[in-house]
C-alpha cells in the first residue's frame, strides 16, 4: 500500500507521463520496491525506504516478461497481436544484423523495426495475408534470404465453437480479420489437433531453415481452453535447433479478466516465448513429440501394486479377495502365476498405506 509519504516521493515521476501500472513489493530488509509503468512502455523502479529516493529505468529481458502497456506499436483492433514492446526488447537484447517476421499480422514488428533504425536492406516481412505478400510459411519452398533473428507469433489453436481469434475469411463468415474466403493454409482455421500440430511443426522447421548459423528463432505461443478441453502448443510442438531460453509472458487485458469464475477453473494469463538457436548449418537437433495411449490392463511392466490399485479403483475401491484374485488372473502378470492368493497377501503386507483389509474385503486405503 502507498501512504502519503510514498505519494509525495512519487509525485515528480507520476507527473512525467501517463502511468498505467504501479506495483509495490515489500522485500523486507531489501526495501520496498516500487515500479511505475507508463503508457509508452517505459518502466521506472526505486526503493521507497531510501531517504534520498530516486527511480531508475528498468530495461531488459528476464525469464518472466510483463507488459501492462501496449506502447505505441501495432493496432489494438487486431485480435491476438502482442505488445510491440516485447519485440523491441528482443531486438535490443540480441541486436541482430538482420531481422524477419514472416507472419507479420497487423504489422507490429514492422513498426518496431523502423523505430529501431532497421530498413528494407536488413529486414524481411511477409504474411499469408495478401496485403503482405500472401506467403504460406507452411509451404515447401520459401524464397527468403537467411536471417539472424526471426520472430514468429503464430495463430493459436482454436477449438471448434470457441471465440478465439481467426484470421482469414472475413467475407466468408465475418469471423476473420481479412480476405473474402478462408485460406486453407491459415493455422487459425485448422480445428483438428493433429493437423494443427503438423502445420505448426512445419512452419517452425521452415523458419529454422531460414536462420543463419548462430541465428535465433523466437516463437511466442499460448495455450487454448474450451469447455474443459486444453491444448498446449508448447507441450505438443517439435523443437528444431537448440532450446536456448523459455520466457513466460504474462498476459494483460484479457477477455477473461472481467469474468468471475466458479469451481476449479483457472483463467489463462500466460504465454510462452521460446528461443531456438541454430548452431550448425548441417546438423539440426530435433526433439520430437510422440503421442500414444497404453492400456495398463495389457502391460506386463506394471508392478503388482499398480495392477491391484487399478483393479480396485475400477470396481469402486472394494472387492472380495476371491473376486480380486479372479481379476488378477486375467492380467498378463497373473496368467502364468499359480500362487495369486499368496501374491495378494504379499502385496498387502508390502503396501499397508495403499491397501487395507475390511473384514472379507480388500479396499483402497485413504490418507490417515
Amino acid at each position: 500500500m502507498l501512504n502519503q509519504t510514498d505519494l509525495n516521493k512519487l509525485a515528480p515521476y507520476l507527473a512525467k507521463g501517463k502511468v498505467v501500472n504501479i506495483e509495490v513489493k515489500d522485500r523486507g530488509r531489501k526495501g520496498r520496491e516500487v515500479l511505475l509503468e507508463y503508457d509508452n512502455g517505459d518502466k521506472l523502479v526505486g526503493d521507497l525506504n531510501q531517504a534520498n529516493f530516486q527511480m531508475r529505468p528498468l530495461k531488459g529481458l528476464t525469464s518472466i516478461a510483463s507488459y501492462f502497456a501496449r506502447g505505441k506499436y501495432g493496432s489494438n483492433a487486431w485480435r491476438g497481436n502482442c505488445s510491440g514492446l516485447l519485440i523491441r526488447d528482443l531486438l535490443e537484447h540480441y541486436k541482430p544484423d538482420t531481422f524477419g517476421d514472416l507472419a507479420v499480422g497487423s504489422g507490429t514488428s514492422i513498426e518496431v523495426a523502423q523505430d529501431l533504425g532497421y530498413d528494407s536492406s536488413n529486414t524481411v516481412f511477409s504474411d499469408l495475408n495478401p496485403k503482405y505478400g500472401g506467403v504460406d510459411i507452411s509451404g515447401p519452398d520459401l524464397d527468403f534470404p537467411l536471417l539472424d533473428f526471426i520472430f514468429f507469433h503464430p495463430p493459436y489453436y482454436v477449438f471448434p465453437g470457441s471465440s478465439m481469434p481467426v484470421y482469414s475469411g472475413k467475407g466468408a463468415d465475418g469471423r476473420g480479420m481479412w480476405g473474402d474466403e478462408v485460406n486453407p493454409h491459415d493455422g487459425s482455421r485448422i480445428s483438428d489437433q493433429g493437423e494443427f500440430k503438423r502445420w505448426f511443426d512445419t512452419c517452425n522447421a521452415n523458419l529454422y531453415k531460414l536462420l543463419r548459423k548462430g541465428g535465433r528463432l523466437a516463437i511466442l505461443m499460448g495455450d487454448s481452453r474450451y469447455r474443459g478441453q486444453y491444448y498446449s502448443m508448447f507441450k505438443n510442438m517439435d523443437l528444431f535447433g537448440e532450446l536456448e531460453q523459455v520466457i513466460i509472458k504474462q498476459q494483460h487485458n484479457c477477455l477473461t479478466d472481467t469474468i468471475q469464475y466458479s469451481g476449479k477453473f483457472i483463467p489463462l494469463e500466460h504465454e510462452y516465448l521460446v528461443i531456438l538457436r541454430k548452431k550448425d548449418p548441417y546438423i539440426i537437433p530435433v526433439q520430437h513429440v510422440k503421442f500414444m495411449q497404453r492400456d495398463v490392463r495389457t502391460s506386463e511392466k506394471m508392478t503388482w501394486a499398480a495392477v491391484l490399485s487399478m483393479i480396485l479403483e475400477a470396481h469402486g475401491g472394494r472387492m472380495k479377495s476371491a473376486e480380486l484374485e479372479g481379476e488378477m488372473s486375467k492380467h498378463p502378470k497373473g496368467k502364468a502365476n499359480n500362487h495369486l492368493a499368496e501374491k495378494l497377501r504379499q502385496e498387502l503386507q508390502r503396501h499397508p498405506r495403499m491397501f487395507r483389509r475390511d473384514g472379507a474385503d480388500i479396499c483402497l486405503a485413504r490418507p490417515a
